[in-house]
């Protein structure tokens, strides 16, 4: 019979073991334009190497309430839940990030969500995923990844499927086909054949269309970032390891055009807030310390989030949804938490990370 630990290596290398969780606190106060983190603090979230890009008053979409899984496929032994604000924190930006015993990496889901219109764009199997210095378009490196399963072994025709799972994603590319997702491939497993693979892709998320335009930049992608002047991308190939928190062995310069590249410095990889750590065998642990972002308090109450008016009594709060408040954008509109999971089944974590969207 083959161990428990076995059992738990082949669930999710299926991308169905459970995510996990301990302890953590991140809290955002997105009225003074900082982060604190476990007693740190982060000037301009989301910031990079570039200048930061200038801000005009605006006034929040008109949204209705919604409740959005960060990632709504692959689980993992524990998982990451890291976020950024943008500059002038009316956008957020989450990446769900399993790893499976032994760190092995597992694709991540994010979610990105903007006060300026209202619209949330989620993509599950992202390997990495940088905003633009703009905060206009988000840069993903989507995933791939295929299991060896019994026979210890990947056909080149199994690299069929994801291939046309791409080009539904991102057009009929010519570069997306079986035989060049299999000449990017590489291990994301040290106990198992598990061969991943990437293609850069970028979303524009500026405008308030239902769907994001999303369009193929590259091959590869396990990290990405951008340039400064948001023309060209740097691709990064495969990880030097098999630990999902691998750098790449290399990284490449391409336009997000199609076109020549530019001179411009390239920016720092994005500089993600850690929050919680979600576990398979532990409910997670968040201090509930309240919000206060610009004109709304975001607390805890019976395990049960609220929003009030900060002059305003307790009793008038609106229900938001159960959990623990992360953090939030300027105007509280959209709440990043960690909500108990109802449906968690056996060697899954019992908590998940969730974004309330609030009127």
């Amino acid at each position: 019979m083959p161990s428990i630990r076995l059992m738990m290596i082949c669930t999710a290398a299926a991308g169905l073991a459970a995510c996990s969780a301990s302890a953590g606190d991140s809290r955002a106060t997105p009225d003074s334009g900082a982060v604190h983190t476990a007693g740190a603090r982060q000037d301009r979230p989301g910031s990079s190497s570039c200048a930061a890009p200038s801000s005009t008053e605006w006034t929040p979409a008109a949204v209705g309430a919604a409740t959005f899984e960060v990632n709504r496929a692959t689980r993992g032994m524990t998982s990451r839940v890291r976020w950024i604000l943008s500059p002038d924190s009316s956008a957020l930006l989450v990446m769900d990030d399993p790893a499976a015993v032994e760190n092995d990496a597992i694709p991540n889901g994010l979610l990105f969500a903007t006060e300026r219109t209202g619209r949330v764009f989620r993509m599950d199997s992202v390997w990495s995923a940088a905003p633009s210095p703009d905060w206009k378009r988000l840069a993903i490196g989507r995933g791939v990844v295929l299991g060896g399963g019994e026979s210890q072994s990947i056909a080149p025709e199994r690299w069929m499927a994801p291939a046309a799972r791409l080009r539904a994603i991102a057009g009929a590319e010519p570069a997306l086909v079986a035989e060049s997702l299999r000449a990017h491939s590489f291990p994301v497993s040290g106990m198992a054949v598990m061969e991943g693979s990437a293609a850069t892709l970028v979303a524009d998320v500026e405008h308030g269309a239902a769907t994001a335009p999303i369009a193929f930049v590259a091959l590869d992608g396990w990290r990405v970032r951008w340039s400064c002047d948001g023309a060209d991308l740097l691709v990064g190939s495969r990880p030097a390891m098999v630990q999902d928190d691998a750098p790449s062995t290399s990284e490449r310069r391409v336009s997000r055009s199609g076109g020549a590249t530019t001179t411009a410095a390239p920016a720092d990889a994005p500089r993600w807030i850690d929050g919680p750590t979600l576990d398979i065998s532990t409910p997670v642990s968040v201090t509930s310390t309240p919000l206060t972002v610009r004109g709304r308090v975001i607390e805890t109450r019976g395990g049960r989030i609220s929003v009030r008016d900060p002059l305003a009594p307790v009793s008038t709060a609106r229900d938001v949804g159960p959990g623990v408040p992360i953090a939030a954008t300027r105007a509280g509109h959209f709440i990043l938490a960690v909500a108990p999971r109802t449906d968690a089944r056996p060697h899954e974590s019992p908590d998940r990370a969730v974004v309330y969207r609030v009127p």
